[in-house]
């Protein structure tokens, strides 16, 4: 139950949620280990028989216990800040919960926390229209139709200070290998210069979609892999690095919550305190972007939290 991941189980149910809910589940089966060697432990000052299988089995899952705790405590901890200087760069990302996040609220965190870009899934024409309203010096877009439900889109904002980025749509023919549930989107140019910025929403282990979700993990590729160049990837992808096909689809890039030790703070459900919530919402960076902040926002309507990082982006990726 602690390590699907390592035994290829974990694509499927209910494995899947296990592999998300490892920090839980290890801190749980840690603490459970601990009560039962000092009930073994007083049974044997008190002379009472104390059973061999029972102390190899606990041995056995101490040994797991360890390994699961091996694969989760370096998320805790913070790499080397980049060094001064450079562009700076704050992006901000918040599932929109089909339209539901209250807009009047998120455009607060946006006057307070002044990211350069927003990324929104699960948000389209109608959302962008509502917050655009209220923030009309940011540019907007969405990369699904105006009669399209929020919760297919995604919608990009962008502060003047972007300069000239642009949004284009990601969808491919249904039933291509490129295809997704959802479509993505792409942002290119202006501050971002040679970066280049994927917005996503990856499908959830839910029963009907998670045949379609190590797929479309895969394809954040596109971004990380070698040879891609710059990248950010920002969204809901609805998978941790607990996830063997979260850590498939994101070789080459890294996790900008982890890089600042903040890997096991939960993004779902926000109704849930960050400690016992899972990390689905993420800001990975390739190749030149470097994280120098992550902070977690709250938006009343959302059943996620948001994110905010901040970004150092070299004289190389920034114009």
């Amino acid at each position: 139950m602690l390590l699907p991941d390592l035994v290829a189980l974990d694509h499927g149910l209910p494995f899947a949620v296990f592999a998300a809910l490892r920090p839980a589940l290890t801190a749980a089966t840690a603490l459970l280990v601990l009560l039962l060697v000092a009930r073994r432990w007083r049974r044997r000052r008190r002379g009472l028989p104390v059973r061999r299988p029972g102390a190899v089995a606990l041995a056995g899952t101490a040994v797991v216990v360890g390994v699961a705790a091996s694969l989760v405590v370096p998320r805790t901890v913070a790499a080397d800040p980049p060094p001064p200087g450079g562009t700076a760069l704050t992006v901000l990302s918040l599932n929109a919960f089909e339209g539901h996040a209250d807009v009047a609220v998120l455009a607060g965190v946006v006057r307070r926390e002044r990211p350069d870009l927003v990324v929104l899934p699960e948000a389209g024409e109608r959302f962008r229209g509502r917050i655009a309203a209220l923030l009309p010096e940011y540019r907007s877009w969405t990369n699904v139709p105006p009669r399209a439900a929020d919760v297919r889109g995604i919608t990009v904002l962008a502060a003047p200070r972007a300069g000239d980025v642009t949004a284009r749509v990601i969808s491919d023919p249904p039933g291509s290998p490129t295809d997704t549930r959802y479509p993505w989107a792409e942002v290119t140019g202006g501050l971002l210069g040679p970066v280049r910025l994927g917005a996503v929403h990856v499908v959830s282990i839910v029963p009907d979609w998670i045949r379609y979700w190590p797929g479309e993990l895969a394809l954040l590729q596109r971004w990380c892999a070698p040879g891609a160049g710059p990248a950010l990837v920002v969204g809901d992808l609805n998978a941790t690095p607990d996830h063997s096909a979260f850590r498939a689809g994101t070789r080459g890039c890294t996790d900008a919550a982890s890089a600042r030790g903040e890997g096991l703070a939960g993004t779902w459900p926000a109704g849930w305190p960050p400690a016992l919530g899972t990390p689905i919402d993420h800001v990975l960076t390739a190749r030149g972007p470097q994280v120098r902040d992550v902070a977690l926002v709250e938006v009343p309507g959302s059943d996620h939290r948001g994110l905010v990082v901040r970004l150092r982006l070299g004289r190389e990726e920034a114009r």
